[in-house]
């Protein structure tokens, strides 16, 4: 029964051992043997906080953030997720053999008892079935712990592969946090990018120890739309001197981040140009180019400057002073001239009627 005892402890290692190889990541840098370093579950817009235990006083902790790139951490997913299958498979074989483990335990039990009890005649036969029993119990023993073997070196296999995509932290690079706390800055991507946070921790014994942990943050920088095309209303314009007209440029996309312009004249003496309005300066042509602030694309409008219109004076709404009189004042003088010729009539008749001119 000694023995028993000693193979269902034996068992109950190997159980704890396989638990605790599918909770911790192998690497190359030993994390954290005495579980003093507890990193957040959810590090919330790129800040979260390490806790160290509460039997640790005098320490001073350190931390780094360093990126993964999206292809490493695209195959620490897979590896993770086809390596966790493989483990799920593997923990089902365990569970039934170790079902099959506990059956024929108590077989054996039952046979062992049988053969205490036998009398002279069946001891024999009863201890040979005891020991039999006790072989296939054993045998199954076995099988569970070479399974047991073989999941834990898959576990190492895993987080190996891990391990050599996980960048390791940099010496130099750690920040001495107070509280704990650290925190990513977000406004340097776009998108969500996957961190590796380290944590370094110094005891007031000077014992040094490591750990990490993976978070994918979600930045906030705004995504750069590049401009794909800058056109002009007009492409072609005829101004006088001293006139002005405003080009209206339109740039392709609407939402590119980027939308300013800068407006040249191929002949400032002809005609110059500010935030698109062309002012005409003297007779001859020019050409006003749009160009977008990256100077990858250019609209241009050629522009041709005539001379003021001076020799044809326009002509006024209103009538001159100088012009006809107006319909009024004709008829004033028409009667005004009547009346005079009547009144010397009269007189010249009065004076000279007396006279015969027969």
């Amino acid at each position: 029964m000694r023995r028993i005892k000693l193979i269902k402890i034996s068992i109950l290692a190997l159980i704890v051992i396989l638990i605790s190889f599918n909770n911790v990541y192998a690497h190359s840098v030993e994390l954290d043997p005495k579980s003093l370093i507890s990193f957040p579950y959810i590090a919330y817009n790129g800040e979260g906080t390490i806790t160290i235990s509460s039997l640790e006083t005098g320490y001073n902790l350190y931390w780094q953030a360093i990126e993964i790139s999206d292809n490493a951490y695209t195959q620490i997913q897979t590896i993770r997720e086809d390596g966790q299958a493989e483990l799920d498979d593997m923990n089902e074989e365990l569970d039934a053999i170790n079902n099959e483990c506990d059956n024929l335990e108590e077989i054996y039990n039952e046979a062992h008892k049988a053969w205490e009890d036998a009398g002279d005649e069946q001891k024999q036969t009863a201890k040979e079935a005891s020991d039999a029993a006790y072989k296939n119990w054993q045998d199954k023993v076995k099988e569970y712990n070479d399974k047991v073997t073989v999941y834990n070196a898959k576990v190492t296999e895993i987080n190996t592969n891990i391990n050599d995509l996980i960048p390791v932290y940099v010496e130099e690079n750690w920040v001495e946090t107070l509280d704990g706390k650290f925190k990513v800055d977000l406004t340097r991507f776009s998108g969500d990018k996957a961190y590796v946070m380290w944590a370094k921790l110094i005891t007031s014994s000077g014992e040094t120890y490591y750990d990490e942990a993976i978070y994918t943050f979600s930045g906030s920088k705004v995504d750069n739309v590049e401009v794909t095309s800058i056109t002009l209303d007009k492409s072609e314009i005829t101004i006088k001197k001293g006139s002005s007209y405003t080009l209206t440029a339109t740039i392709t996309p609407n939402n590119a981040t980027n939308k300013l312009v800068e407006w040249t004249s191929s002949n400032n003496n002809v005609a110059t140009v500010s935030n698109g309005k062309v002012t005409a300066i003297s007779e001859g042509t020019t050409t006003i180019t749009a160009t977008t602030a990256d100077g990858n694309h250019t609209a241009t409008c050629k522009v041709t400057v005539t001379g003021a219109n001076s020799t044809n004076k326009d002509i006024d709404n209103t009538t001159s002073s100088k012009g006809l009189p107006n319909t009024g004042t004709i008829a004033y003088i028409s009667i005004g001239a009547i009346f005079i010729i009547g009144v010397v009539g009269i007189i010249m008749y009065k004076k000279y009627r007396h006279l015969n001119f027969k």
